[in-house]
């Protein structure tokens, strides 16, 4: 299935071209807090619905868990205040009736809730026949098939106001980032639903204020439609993601810089740094695949030598080198680049073996009875 995007009741708010903003504090902390952040931002005039979490999915059960419901009262007061529709998390069945009982205007999908389907699917019936806008996060796991399944849940039960949120994908390494932007992850959605919106979420791909801008700007020059950005009086005190976190002053001035993104602001140096770190990650990805791999040829030396097989297989080595040519040519790479790169991984493969069949490490190349491609 494929959803239709957003209904007009939701573009109304966004100029043709202009990207849709969503902005606020992590978490609710106080009524004050709120209104600070919602008075500066209407103010400026440029965001379009005021966000703040209720009820926050920390990893650790004595971390600061959100207000709860009451906070939903302090967001029912912004609004009526300032005049800016409000957005929030919900992530049960529960959370969703509160929400709507109190005027919630918007609503989002978290990224550990899109994870589990069952509850999707828990949420998406409570919202039947609601009209209402719906934001779907991208699952922890670069699972393009995972976040469209989600988004469908929702279409199924007759939402029509369907976007969805780029937040970035969890990663075991170390990185500059909280989280990887792995970009060509909304791309592949953004093919697979043409009509659906996809905003960026530039706070928790960073994880650091200072970044915040970078990533703004990739995402709006990837085609993103627009931005969710999280904004907090004192960011410092924060009880909740306090580093990723920006002034007003701050957001304004960034908002500001992103209206015309053929003047970058950003140094190069610093889009550099970021699209080597993007690179750094995925060598660490490389490797992690290569030890794996040789992990695994370790397991099959021992079969073979139980079983006095040979270490060097003419007949498997060529279906393996037919099939990663083919592949990787079918995504650009060259066939002469793939050969050398998997004749190397197989001769380092072929001296693990050797090396386990013999109970002994392997002296030379000669030792193996390797044939490379030509």
């Amino acid at each position: 299935m494929i959803v239709n995007g957003l209904t007009k009741s939701l573009t109304e708010r966004v100029s043709t071209g202009n990207p849709l903003i969503i902005a606020g504090p992590c978490s609710a902390e106080s009524p004050e807090q709120l209104l600070d952040v919602a008075k500066a931002l209407r103010a400026d005039g440029r965001t379009h619905y005021f966000r703040a979490g209720v009820w926050k999915p920390r990893t650790s059960p004595g971390t600061f868990q959100g207000v709860g419901v009451e906070a939903l009262k302090w967001m029912a007061m912004v609004k009526r205040e300032t005049g800016l529709p409000v957005a929030t998390e919900v992530a049960n069945e529960r959370h969703v009736y509160e929400a709507l009982k109190h005027g919630v205007d918007l609503l989002w999908i978290g990224a550990r809730t899109v994870s589990n389907p069952f509850t999707v699917q828990e949420i998406a019936e409570a919202i039947r026949g609601v009209d209402i806008p719906v934001l779907v996060k991208n699952p922890l796991s670069p699972d393009v098939d995972l976040w469209e399944g989600a988004i469908n849940r929702f279409a199924r039960v007759g939402i029509t106001q369907l976007g969805a949120i780029h937040r970035g994908f969890s990663w075991w390494g170390k990185s500059i980032f909280r989280n990887q932007p792995y970009w060509s992850i909304p791309s592949s959605l953004k093919e697979r639903m043409p009509n659906l919106p996809i905003i960026c979420d530039p706070s928790h791909i960073a994880g650091r204020r200072n970044l915040v801008p970078i990533i703004a700007q990739r995402g709006l020059e990837q085609g993103l439609n627009g931005l969710m950005v999280e904004v907090h009086p004192s960011p410092e005190h924060a009880l909740s993601d306090s580093q990723q976190q920006l002034t007003p002053d701050s957001f304004v001035a960034l908002l500001s810089a992103l209206q015309d993104l053929q003047r970058s602001f950003a140094l190069p140096e610093e889009l550099l740094a970021e699209l080597r770190t993007e690179v750094d990650s995925i060598d660490d990805l490389l490797l992690w695949a290569l030890t794996n791999r040789m992990e695994l040829s370790e397991q099959i030396a021992n079969i073979k030598s139980a079983n006095s097989l040979p270490v060097f297989q003419q007949a498997r080595w060529g279906q393996v080198l037919d099939r990663v040519v083919q592949l990787g040519g079918g995504k650009g790479l060259r066939p002469a680049f793939v050969k050398r790169l998997f004749s190397s991984i197989h001769k380092e493969s072929c001296f693990v073996q050797q090396a386990l069949v013999e109970k002994k490490p392997a002296k030379s190349e000669k030792q193996v009875n390797f044939i490379s491609s030509k």
